[in-house]
């Protein structure tokens, strides 16, 4: 269930702060660079090089953002960091992925990273695939811009774009808009567990039906997978919740009274996608005891045919045996319906009467 994590870290010894490159960048690099004002239209352009979106600003804007869509190599987010002031532990983090999510305050700005949970839409032969990739999302909001970076292979803030595209003025008019527009980034990571939780849930009912209706016996390792999925989940999302608590309540000059009860819904969010998590994650140990239980059900119920033919058979071996052990007629201790013209027959229906009434006896103390 769990596919992996994407995670990348220094060598030992490597300078806090040093940009080393590693062997798996190579994911091809969009960025989308948008200049912002309240009532103004938004001034967008695609670039393929920092160069050209640095070049594509509009200097006249107040509100500029970037947000880099792959992997940005070392000697580019070195440059960005140079042009916006960004501490080099900040940009050590947005280099190497899989950092827990966070919030962390410099002089002129706050440095985020965000856990983006992702599901593949289709598996093999079409079906669902609940494959689980965590992917990094960090940002930056100063004053005056915001920064985006994200390593994923889509378009993850294409709605955000949209929007502000007709609706620029949701930005607001005040010096709070580079958070407001970082908000509605993190929103958009937030709110995509709700697909992913959506995805493990529908996953649950599955595994629930066939558990019940077809009776499947190897689907200890398919629970043992789904759950160790969500607890990963669990722990990553729980941490973004802590995140977004303190993003609500820090008093950092970049972050503003006035956006807190767009933060606060999102902590909604982000709480609401942990408890149901939490609420996924103790069903599949109940289904994992119902998946035992009833496989320990079908095993007695076997063992109990197989108990009842053996108790059946009991008496009759022993007569057969009995009469197998060829007694001689002529001895006057011999068994004198030897010599019957229908003992055996006689024998055979007593064999096949004993078999009925042992069977009346098991029906009547509900054994059967």
């Amino acid at each position: 269930m769990l596919r992996h994590i994407r995670i990348r870290h220094p060598k030992p010894g490597t300078r806090p702060g040093a940009l080393v490159e590693h062997a798996d960048t190579g994911d091809a690099l969009t960025i989308h660079a948008l200049s912002l004002d309240a009532g103004q239209p938004t001034r967008e352009h695609t670039a393929a090089t920092l160069d050209e979106a640095l070049a594509a600003l509009a200097e006249d804007s107040t509100l500029h953002w970037l947000h880099f869509e792959g992997d940005l190599p070392s000697a580019d987010l070195t440059r960005l960091g140079e042009r916006f002031h960004l501490h080099p532990l900040a940009l050590e983090d947005v280099h190497n992925h899989g950092q827990r999510p966070k919030l962390d305050p410099y002089r002129n700005l706050v440095f985020i990273t965000l856990a983006l949970p992702v599901i593949p839409t289709s598996g093999a032969r079409g079906q669902p695939d609940t494959r689980l990739t965590i992917e990094q999302v960090s940002l930056f909001i100063g004053d005056g811009f915001v920064l985006s970076f994200h390593a994923g292979r889509h378009d993850l803030f294409a709605p955000v774009r949209e929007h502000l595209a007709s609706d620029p003025i949701t930005l607001g008019e005040s010096s709070a808009r580079a958070e407001h527009l970082g908000h509605a980034l993190a929103d958009v990571v937030v709110d995509s567990g709700f697909d992913v939780v959506a995805a493990y849930g529908e996953r649950l009912d599955r595994l629930e039906d066939e558990i019940f209706e077809t009776r499947r016996h190897n689907m200890i390792g398919t629970i043992h997978d789904l759950r160790r999925a969500l607890s990963t989940l669990g722990k990553t999302l729980r941490a973004q919740h802590e995140m977004i608590q303190r993003w609500l309540t820090s008093d950092h000059p970049a972050l503003h009274i006035e956006n807190r009860p767009y933060i606060r819904d999102m902590q909604d969010h982000a709480r609401r996608v942990v408890d149901l998590i939490d609420s996924y994650h103790d069903a599949t140990g109940a289904l994992l005891d119902t998946h035992l239980s009833l496989a320990s059900m079908r095993l007695n119920d076997i063992m109990r045919v197989l108990t009842l033919i053996a108790t059946v058979f009991m008496p009759l071996s022993f007569i057969v045996g009995l009469y197998g052990m060829n007694f001689d007629t002529a001895s006057p201790w011999n068994m004198p319906e030897l010599g019957w013209r229908y003992g055996y027959p006689i024998v055979l229906g007593l064999m096949g009467a004993l078999v009925v009434a042992m069977l009346v006896f098991f029906r009547r103390r509900r054994w059967l």
